[in-house]
């Protein structure tokens, strides 16, 4: 007989916080699915966090303040140390919703409204609002997009939106 275990915890509560922190997810929780994965895999696609190689920096550094970085640098070393396929994109400060931080964007329920350019790049220089609308797309497109495979990008939303984003553009532009 096959018997499921579901845990619901109080986001809140103080077990919630220590089972959810970012060494949890980010970091063990990452090395967990690396080592899950099957040898075939055709790709990895995971989505970390734009500042990784600027934590020291402001304003990073407050992101950094309870680890999330660190573990994010950790769980990317995790799948590039794999011999797996991958491709990790670090968005900029996501924007267009669900609203769950406690802070301005969450306030204003800031939002593109698709107006803007999707701009990527490499070595940890690009910062801004980026739309989880076009992180998703950007997960989606790299998995069909092999300039894409072995790769480690930042995304943000800046600049005039074109009628349609180019992802093989954009993905062959990677160093």
């Amino acid at each position: 007989m096959l018997e499921w275990g579901i845990t619901f915890l109080n986001p809140k509560s103080s077990e919630a916080k220590a089972k959810n922190s970012p060494a949890k997810v980010d970091a063990q929780g990452v090395r967990n699915l690396v080592a899950a994965a099957p040898q075939n895999l055709k790709r990895f696609v995971f989505v970390s966090s734009c500042g990784i190689e600027r934590k020291n920096q402001f304003p990073f550094s407050v992101l950094n303040a309870f680890g999330v970085l660190d573990a994010k640098q950790k769980g990317e070393e995790s799948i590039i140390n794999s011999g797996l396929p991958y491709t990790i994109i670090r968005p900029g400060r996501l924007i267009d919703g669900p609203y769950t931080s406690y802070d301005l964007n969450t306030l204003l329920k800031a939002k593109t409204g698709g107006k803007y350019g999707v701009v990527v790049g490499t070595g940890d220089t690009l910062s801004g609002d980026t739309s989880r609308i076009d992180v998703a797309n950007a997960c989606v497109e790299s998995l069909l997009h092999p300039s894409s495979s072995m790769k480690i990008f930042e995304i943000v939303n800046q600049g005039q939106r074109p009628p349609a984003i180019n992802w093989e553009t954009l993905f062959s532009k990677l160093e």
